[in-house]
């Protein structure tokens, strides 16, 4: 067990679920996004409708734009907060959860255990085709305001915390944090088994949502 503990790093599981998040989370919408098109009001500040020229217009705009980005990376960009972080055991005992027995079963097996956390080795993760994963900190040294990257398809920031096993490491629990806009994020606890030599994502709980 424990020679099989040394070759099991969270990286390898977080390459292994993140194309199974992806799908299921949708995290697949782009920054960039056409602007809406110019309402017609009359005479009354009534609206009535939609300048459909203008509407073209900003569509074919939109379409060369994306074309211009694709043609020197087509990938979607996300950023990954630089390092995991724990999650809060006892908050998570409280909660009540179709998989609470698991939980519980990972929780017992790690309320004693070292709690430190290690920065993301981005270069270990297995990360889906069509998409780039970057750590936030290098994407702050190359954008002065990363909520605002027009020169790349931008999803937003992921945050990660540590992967808690269970005794016989088949099962696992992550938490994990999409923040599309700045200030506005999701958060879902993730119950992941290993079949085979893959982790497989079992169920994602909902945890907060602002």
């Amino acid at each position: 067990m424990s020679c099989e503990k040394s070759h099991l790093t969270d990286e390898k599981v977080l390459g292994d679920i993140l194309p199974q998040l992806i799908d299921s989370l949708g995290i697949n919408m782009s920054n960039i996004i056409p602007p809406p098109p110019p309402p017609i009001f009359d005479k009354d500040s009534n609206f009535i409708g939609i300048d459909t020229i203008i509407a073209r217009q900003i569509l074919e705009e939109h379409r060369q734009l994306i074309k211009r980005i694709d043609s020197i990376d087509s990938r979607l960009l996300i950023g990954l907060a630089d390092s995991s972080f724990t999650i809060d055991l006892v908050d998570l005992s409280e909660r009540t959860y179709s998989d609470s027995l698991l939980i519980r079963q990972i929780i017992r097996n790690n309320e004693n255990k070292n709690k430190s956390v290690a920065k993301w080795n981005v270069n270990l993760v297995d990360v889906p085709s069509g998409y780039e994963l970057v750590l936030k900190s290098n994407l702050e040294e190359k954008y002065a305001d990363i909520w605002r990257i027009n020169d790349r398809k931008f999803q937003g920031l992921i945050a990660i915390s540590k992967v808690y096993y269970n005794a016989d490491l088949k099962t696992g629990l992550l938490q994990f944090e999409t923040y599309p806009f700045f200030r506005e994020g999701v958060s879902y606890f993730v119950i992941i088994e290993r079949i085979g030599k893959q982790w497989k994502v079992k169920k994602i709980l909902m945890n907060w949502i602002t």
